[in-house]
Order: structure tokens, then C-alpha cells, then sequence
């Protein structure tokens, strides 16, 4: 596994690769088995992140369309482009408790807000409270 820079593990999408299992399985062999078991290419793993693999998602097995359109229009991060927030970053039910893909808008208004280095060191925080948060209704969500 190639050395990268944590602050380069951030997505132009938001979602920090630094945190995806795609990337830690090159640290934890069992998850690493089971990727592969699950059919994902020996070669495809761990994954270096999106920015380091030019947005060759290994389970989606092509190019993100998200990293496309963002390199495409010159912008580190979706939050730089003038159409922001935009379609691809629509959040979606479907997979919600599985997938962070529903905290892109959130990280990238929070990565513009507090610049990256303070973005990197509150999301490990900022998933959790995703994933095992409850939402109090009128609150938010509570860890």
C-alpha cells in the first residue's frame, strides 16, 4: 500500500476514503479476505483512495461520475463549483444505512466551513454520529 497523506484522502465528493474499509483493509487482513470474497479484485485492494485511484471506485468497478465531473471542472472539492450542491450529490434512502453517501453535502459545507486539516480530524466523529446516531426531531442527531 502506497503512503498518502491523510488530508489527501478526502474526496472532491466529501466522503473521507481515509475512513472507508476499502482503504483500512490494507490494514486489517480479515476485511481484506472478506472484499475479496466478495468478489472484488485482489489488484483493486486496498484501495489508495478516490483521488489516488483517479476515481476508480473497486466495488463500482468504474470511473465515479462525481470525481469525473469534478476534475473535469478544475475543482478540488464540489463545494468550489458554482453548481453546488447539485444532482449527483442528491441523498438517496436506498442503501442510507450502509453507505455514507449521504454525508457528502454535510462534509463538504463542513470541510468550507472549517478548512480540510479540522474537517479530517472531526471525521471519524462526524460517522459515527451518522451511523449510530438518533435524530431527537427538532434536535438533530444524538450519539
Amino acid at each position: 500500500m502506497t503512503t498518502i497523506k491523510r488530508l489527501d484522502l478526502v474526496a472532491s465528493c466529501g466522503l473521507d476514503c481515509g475512513l472507508c474499509e476499502l482503504y483500512v483493509c490494507g490494514h486489517n487482513h480479515d476485511l481484506y479476505l472478506k472484499f475479496v470474497e466478495r468478489g472484488i479484485p485482489k489488484d483493486k485492494l486496498p484501495c489508495d483512495g478516490c483521488k489516488s485511484v483517479e476515481g476508480n471506485c473497486p466495488v463500482a468497478g468504474a470511473v465515479c461520475e462525481t470525481y469525473k465531473c469534478a476534475t473535469g471542472k478544475e475543482v478540488g472539492f464540489c463545494f468550489e463549483c458554482n453548481e453546488f450542491p447539485c444532482e449527483k450529490l442528491h441523498p438517496a434512502a436506498n442503501r442510507a444505512d450502509i453507505l455514507p453517501h449521504n454525508m457528502k453535502v454535510f462534509n463538504l459545507c463542513t470541510i468550507k466551513r472549517i478548512g480540510l486539516d479540522a474537517f479530517v480530524e472531526r471525521s471519524p466523529a462526524i460517522k459515527k454520529r451518522y451511523y449510530a446516531g438518533r435524530v431527537v426531531i427538532g434536535e438533530g442527531p444524538k450519539v
